[in-house]
């Protein structure tokens, strides 16, 4: 009998404000056209990041309603608890991930096969958790993110380490345990 073949999901998303479309770092979302419309994103495996469209982040920046989120140590330590308890919750299991000031990375297992849905969950989850924490309501996160579909064990392995390698880690989770980081320094 043959095993199943591992899937995962490598979950991203920025802090509002932080990591605007058209930044320089690449981006996955819409790109604006300088006579008018624009070119979708592309959020396929394989698929290089969109990069430095200083229109496109000009016309996002002029939407922003407050200003940019940056998570503290306190905050995104915040982040890390909920994200394992909304995994727990639900059976599923996070391998790897790392909140740093202006961003998240999950890589998440025994999930759905919907990433949009597993997303929408683990920011919902955390954007309530946030909010009850500083006792305010807000926007922490921006729309939408990227999700990644990993299936063999290859990707799983590549994305672990990807996320394992961040820099700049405020708080990390390795198989469901929240840890601080010590920065070196």
């Amino acid at each position: 009998m043959q095993s199943e073949e591992p899937f995962a999901l490598l979950i991203t998303w920025t802090c509002f404000g932080t990591w605007l479309p058209g930044d320089k770092r690449g981006y996955v979302s819409n790109t604006h056209l300088a006579g008018g419309g624009f070119l979708p994103k592309q959020n396929l495996p394989g698929t290089p990041y969109a990069k430095n469209s200083p229109l496109t982040r000009h016309q996002t920046s002029l939407s922003m309603r407050q200003p940019a989120i940056w998570m503290t140590v306190d905050l995104a330590h915040c982040v890390a608890q909920e994200l394992v308890q909304a995994a727990a919750t639900r059976n599923w299991r996070i391998l790897r991930a790392a909140v740093m000031a202006n961003h998240v990375h999950v890589v998440i297992t025994d999930c759905p096969d919907d990433g949009p849905a597993v997303r929408r969950i683990l920011k919902g989850t955390t954007q309530a958790k946030l909010s009850d924490f500083v006792r305010e309501n807000r926007p922490w996160w921006t729309h939408g993110g990227s999700n990644r579909y990993l299936h063999g064990h290859d990707a799983l392995l590549g994305a672990v380490n990807y996320v394992a390698g961040q820099e700049f880690k405020l708080v990390e989770i390795v198989n469901m345990q929240v840890l601080r980081v010590v920065q070196q320094g």
